[in-house]
């Protein structure tokens, strides 16, 4: 009778530890499972939906990875199931297009997550947004690492690829200074695109200064247009 009385008691305790564990567990995987992502992937300039393979790998760890196609509809859309409330990067791939990575937390359903593609083909044109040095200076912030490696998964896709990194600065400061100072910048992009195991003799070079600016307004917000870094596609 002693034992019996001296178990019941840790028995209880056992099951209501069990049980309540259980009610925890699934409490939380009803908090973070089934959050679902819907979106579609177009064409930047015509707006066309296209097929894409998209890559959700959340960060830091790469704990979960989901890998969605787009556009098996026709329609450019895609869904996912996120299980779990995680900051993720996502990389979005299509063939002759270039691809894009993005970061975004997921904390609730998703609906219009939506993507555009830039397609690629000799002659084109593309802007880096995201590019950010320290002022007056080519030393490249961190921030723009992940618009930089977008570059090399481009050039990764396609082995033959070759670019040209063409370097513009605002107007304030001397001609020859700016000169100097956007050389300096796309040869510190170059040097990243190398070191990440892209071969030099694919990537060329163009220093423009304050010569060619997109606005001639006398705004900050024009001579931050004005400073810019974009990859000109020489041949596939």
């Amino acid at each position: 009778m002693i034992m019996k009385s001296a178990r019941g008691p840790v028995f209880v305790l056992l099951v209501i530890f069990i049980f309540a564990f259980d009610v925890s567990g699934q409490i939380r995987n009803k908090i973070y499972e089934d959050l679902k992502v819907r979106g579609t992937v177009i064409d930047a300039l015509t707006k066309e939906p296209i097929n894409a393979t998209l890559i959700f790998e959340s960060v830091p760890d790469a704990s979960d990875v989901y890998i969605i196609d787009a556009g098996d509809e026709g329609d450019g859309s895609y869904e996912v199931s996120i299980r779990s409330k995680e900051k993720f990067i996502i990389e979005i791939s299509s063939e002759n297009y270039k691809p894009e990575i993005d970061t975004i937390v997921i904390e609730n359903h998703l609906s219009g997550l939506d993507f555009q593609l830039l397609s690629v083909k000799p002659g084109q044109l593309l802007r880096l947004h995201n590019i950010y040095f320290a002022q007056g200076d080519y030393k490249i912030l961190d921030q723009s690492f992940q618009e930089i490696s977008e570059i090399v998964l481009l050039l990764n896709q396609y082995p033959d690829m070759v670019i040209r990194l063409e370097g513009h600065t605002d107007r304030l400061g001397g001609r020859s200074a700016n000169m100097v100072l956007s050389e300096n910048r796309v040869q510190e992009i170059k040097k990243y695109l190398i070191n990440s195991g892209i071969n030099q003799k694919r990537v060329k070079t163009a220093a423009f200064g304050g010569s060619k600016p997109i606005s001639t307004e006398g705004t900050e917000e024009s001579r931050q247009l004005n400073r810019r870094v974009e990859v000109r596609i020489l041949s596939i």
